[in-house]
Formats: structure tokens, C-alpha cells, sequence
């Protein structure tokens, strides 16, 4: 900035002091959050803010040291308070500007009255000096705003997270508790909820993903989850499934808010055969799509005893015949004992079908004609087709 001398700063001070209440009052004419009848406090901020503003400008006009910091931290405490107060910046900038211009207006006025107090010469580096001023202004109200808005979200994050902890915990939250501390996590209290769980990708090397503002989420967690509201609505959980591309994820039934811990309890079941392989990991898998593979792989050991039981009389066969056999029985169960169908649903000829029932016959006798066994039988090989093992050279007995 070119050299303007000490004395024009003095010379403009007498027009600036009388100009304070006129600034603030327009101020408030274009700024309708910062006209606040009755609020006394905030108008005598407001005229501070004002007055600090025009005395730290006259205090750079004419000098080449360092500016004081203290403007600063004024317009710093500024922009934090619009963060606290949930607004932009916009009305504080509004409110900067306007000022700006009035002090520019004034500046040319006094000018244009008096050329010889206050030289043509000086009006540019003036100038120049405003417009410097007010971005340096601007500049420590952002870094206010930003370090308040930081805080503010910390904080957020913080209530969001202990209420998460609360509805996940062992034993049913009480719904006061929940209204409390969902109140205080900025959180609608919404009339259901449910889980997923998710898994397959490395938290601590990957950012998570951008979600919805009402769902809770927490990627702190051993394993990972989130509370999805309202989670019936229409189109819900697959906008969910497309932000969460590349996860493992599903979901658990839904439920009343203070049952979510049982909703995340079948996500993570659900979860568990995706990561084994026995369901496809398409989208967010739904826990209720799943029953069947969730009530057989509950008991692992359970299932390689049924297996080995009811399945025995397939062990000692050749794998490509065992194979087959387990195939057949699995299709002619399901299909309630229709062979035209399973020929169908397995592409052969219906003699080869019959062929393969009158082996099924001689190698199981009467345990086919026991509706309990036939259960049991179907079960086991249920869970082999799931996890694969029905299959050349695959063992049913060797279980899932």
C-alpha cells in the first residue's frame, strides 16, 4: 500500500465517531436476525463490534508495522457466534460490507468537502487500505466460524455416539432416557428403528461414508453399525445400500427404538453368513430375507451332527454319484415328492429322475417315509447347498 501519513487518520476520526449509530441502524435494516427488539445486549455488541471495527481501520491508515491482533479476535468471536447460533456467514458479511460501504461514502465526502485536509492523492491508498481491511475481517470471522463449527460437530458427534452406546447396550434403554439423551444428540425420536451391521473394509484406513443426517452411526465400534429411522420407508435402505458400495452390510428387523439392540443382534447373524459366503453380498442384506439360513447356521455343531446322521447312508458313495443323489433328494424334498419337477428344476429326464429316487430308496429304506426325518434330512442338505458342499467331489458328511 502506498505511504499515506499519520494525520489522515486523525482527520477522518471526527467524521467516523458520529457515524457509529447510523452504521448499526442500517446494519439492521438489511440484516433482520442482527434487529432484535428488547435485546439490549446484542445491540451493544453489535455498536462494539462497529466502533472496534472503524478505530482498528484508523489504526492502519499511516502505518507499516504489524496490525493488532485484537480486531481479530473480536470478528474471530464474531464468526464463532454465527456457528453457535446455527446461521452462516452470510448475515455477518452482509452486515461487514454494508459498514465498508458507509465508511467508503463517508471517506469520499470528506474528500470531496475539503480537498486540502484530506488530498486527492490519498483516496486510492485509502481505498486500497478498506478493502484490505475488511478481507482480513472476513478472513478471521471464517476462521471463527470454522473453529466453532468444528467444536459444535465434536460435540454432536460426542451425544450422537453415547446414544448409540445406549440404544445398542445389553439391556433395553428406558424410553426417558432415550428421549433425554436423543434431545440433546439433536436427534428426532422417530416411531421405529433398525440396525445394520456392516463389515468387509478397513475402518481405520478408509473414510466413511456420507450418511443421511438421522442416521446414527458409529465406525468406533468393534464392529461397526448403524440406526436407520423410519427404515420401511419407501426406497430407504437401498439409497443406503448405494452409500455403502463396498461394505458388508445387513440389516436387522425393525423394531421399537428400545429393542434396537435385538435388531442389531440378527444384523449381525445376517452379517456373519455374508462374510461366510453363504449369502450373496448384494446391497444391505435384509435379516428377514434370510430366516431359513439364519435359524440353520445358528448351531454349527448342531447341523454337522444332523448331517452326519441323517445324511449316512450317502457317505460311502463315489462323489460324483453322492453328488448327484444329494442333489436329486434335496430337489424331490422340495419339490414335494413331484419327479415331473425336479426333472425340471434340474434339467434331466424324468426316467433319470426315477432312477435316481429307486437309489435314493434302497440306500434310506423307510427313514424317507418318517416326516420327521425327511425334515431333518432336508435341513442338512439345505445348509451343504448354502455353503457349498453339494458339489463334485464334496462330502456331505463333512459338514458346513
Amino acid at each position: 500500500m502506498a505511504f499515506v501519513p499519520p494525520e489522515v487518520a486523525d482527520q477522518l476520526r471526527p467524521h467516523f465517531d458520529p457515524m457509529v449509530d447510523v452504521v448499526v441502524e442500517r446494519i439492521q435494516e438489511r440484516v433482520p436476525e442482527y434487529a432484535r427488539p428488547g435485546n439490549h445486549t446484542y445491540l451493544s455488541n453489535t455498536r462494539e463490534a462497529v466502533a472496534e471495527a472503524f478505530e482498528a481501520f484508523l489504526a492502519r491508515v499511516g502505518t507499516t508495522g504489524p496490525p493488532d491482533d485484537g480486531f481479530r479476535e473480536r470478528f474471530r468471536s464474531l464468526g464463532a457466534g454465527e456457528a453457535h447460533e446455527g446461521r452462516s456467514l452470510d448475515s455477518l458479511q452482509v452486515a461487514m460490507r454494508t459498514a465498508a460501504v458507509m465508511m467508503w461514502r463517508r471517506i469520499t465526502e470528506v474528500q470531496m468537502a475539503d480537498p486540502r485536509v484530506f488530498p486527492q492523492r490519498y483516496v486510492g491508498p485509502v481505498a486500497e487500505a478498506l478493502f484490505l481491511f475488511l478481507e482480513e475481517l472476513a478472513g478471521a470471522a471464517m476462521v471463527g466460524y470454522n473453529q466453532a463449527q468444528a467444536q459444535v460437530s465434536g460435540e454432536l458427534r460426542r451425544r450422537r455416539g453415547r446414544l448409540v452406546n445406549l440404544l445398542l447396550s445389553d439391556s433395553a434403554p428406558s424410553p426417558e432416557a432415550v428421549a433425554e439423551l436423543a434431545l440433546a444428540a439433536e436427534w428426532r425420536l422417530p416411531a421405529q428403528v433398525a440396525v445394520i451391521a456392516l463389515g468387509g473394509r478397513k475402518v481405520e484406513t478408509e473414510p466413511p461414508p456420507t450418511l443421511p443426517s438421522d442416521v446414527l452411526c458409529d465406525f468406533n465400534r468393534v464392529d461397526p453399525c448403524l440406526v436407520v429411522p423410519d427404515p420401511d420407508g419407501p426406497g430407504r435402505i437401498q439409497s443406503l445400500g448405494n452409500v455403502l458400495r463396498g461394505w458388508h452390510a445387513a440389516v436387522g428387523p425393525t423394531v421399537e427404538v428400545t429393542d434396537a439392540a435385538t435388531s442389531l443382534c440378527r444384523a449381525r447373524d445376517t452379517l456373519s453368513l455374508v462374510s461366510a459366503g453363504y449369502v450373496p453380498a448384494e446391497g444391505v442384506v435384509r435379516w428377514v430375507d434370510h430366516l431359513a439360513a439364519s435359524l440353520l447356521f445358528r448351531d454349527e455343531e448342531l447341523m454337522r451332527t444332523m448331517i452326519s446322521l441323517r445324511l449316512s447312508p450317502l457317505h460311502e458313495l463315489r462323489s460324483a454319484q453322492r453328488e448327484r443323489l444329494s442333489e436329486t433328494l434335496l430337489a424331490w424334498l422340495q419339490c414335494g415328492f413331484n419327479a415331473k419337477k425336479v426333472a425340471v428344476l434340474l434339467h434331466v429326464h424324468p426316467q433319470t429322475v426315477r432312477y435316481r429316487l429307486r437309489q435314493l430308496e434302497e440306500l434310506f429304506g423307510d427313514r424317507l417315509n418318517d416326516t420327521d426325518q425327511r425334515f431333518e434330512m432336508e435341513a442338512a442338505l439345505r445348509v451343504l447347498s448354502l455353503s457349498g458342499r453339494i458339489g463334485p467331489g464334496t462330502d456331505p458328511a463333512a459338514g458346513p
